[in-house]
C-alpha cells in the first residue's frame, strides 16, 4: 500500500524513502499543502508504466488508422483496386521523395 508524506518530510527523509520504495516496490505519494504532487516509485515500475503508455499510444494510433481506412474506403468506392493501388504507390513515392529531399532518409549507393 502506498505511503503518503508531506513534501517537507520527503525532503528530510529522501534517502530512507528511496530505500523503502526499493525494498517494498511500493510507491510514496508526496503531498504539497495536502495535495498529491509527485510519486516516488521503483525504476522497474517506472519502466512498466512507460511500456503501458507506449502500448496505449500505439493502440490509439492503430484505432485512428483503422477509422481513416474505413473513411477512405467509404469515400473511394468508385475506384477499382488497380486505381487504388496506383494512387497508393504514387503517394508512397511522393512521401519517400519528400523525406529524401529533407534529409530524413538516405539511400545506399
Amino acid at each position: 500500500m502506498p505511503r503518503t508524506v508531506s513534501s517537507t518530510e520527503a525532503k528530510n527523509r529522501l534517502g530512507s524513502l528511496i530505500g523503502w520504495v526499493a525494498e517494498t516496490r511500493d510507491e510514496v505519494i508526496v503531498e504539497n499543502h495536502g495535495e498529491p504532487t509527485v510519486v516516488l516509485m521503483s525504476f522497474a515500475e517506472y519502466e512498466e508504466l512507460l511500456a503501458l503508455r507506449e502500448k496505449a499510444r500505439r493502440a490509439s494510433i492503430l484505432d485512428r488508422m483503422r477509422a481513416l481506412r474505413q473513411e477512405s474506403l467509404a469515400r473511394n468506392q468508385d475506384l477499382t483496386p488497380e486505381e487504388g493501388e496506383a494512387l497508393a504507390e504514387r503517394f508512397a513515392r511522393e512521401v519517400i521523395d519528400d523525406m529524401a529531399n529533407d534529409g530524413k532518409i538516405r539511400f545506399a549507393e
